[in-house]
């Protein structure tokens, strides 16, 4: 997803460097506008599931959490930056097209995803750190004499 959304960085930028007049004229605001929203959420939603693919791997947590919380995070990085991007081809005046309202849904899957995550996060850290030994004389570990 990361390298997807580079490339459509690279391609908003090309439309700028060849002066692309369906992208750049003062008519088409909110469409520069809604692609340059779809990239940035998208570039930074990328970024946000490399971070829970490392973090999960060192904490860990119960698999059927990570799991949900995995899905409903991919979900989101999918419809949110396409909901953008889809509302700036079907504009109507300054009004973006209907499929702006895949974004809203895509945010409420990343705010589902974050918010498991949180009140899930407890008992992972706990279980995910280990033990210290205990010191002291008694701590020792007895050998049998021989």
């Amino acid at each position: 997803m990361l390298a997807v959304f580079a490339i459509v960085g690279i391609t908003l930028e090309g439309f700028h460097g060849f002066k692309t007049g369906w992208y750049l004229e003062d008519a088409y605001e909110t469409r520069r506008l809604l692609f340059t929203l779809g990239h940035a959420h998208g570039a930074l939603l990328a970024l946000t599931n490399v971070v829970f693919g490392i973090a999960s791997a060192v904490l860990g947590g119960s698999p059927p959490r990570l799991l949900q919380v995995s899905r409903l995070l991919l979900a989101g990085t999918v419809l949110l930056p396409a909901g953008f991007f889809l509302g700036g081809f079907g504009l109507y005046g300054s009004d973006p097209g209907v499929g702006v309202y895949l974004a809203p849904i895509g945010g409420l899957c990343v705010l589902g995803a974050f918010l498991i995550a949180a009140f899930s996060s407890g008992s992972s850290v706990a279980e995910a750190q280990p033990e210290k030994p205990a010191s002291g004389p008694r701590a020792r570990s007895r050998r049998p004499k021989r």
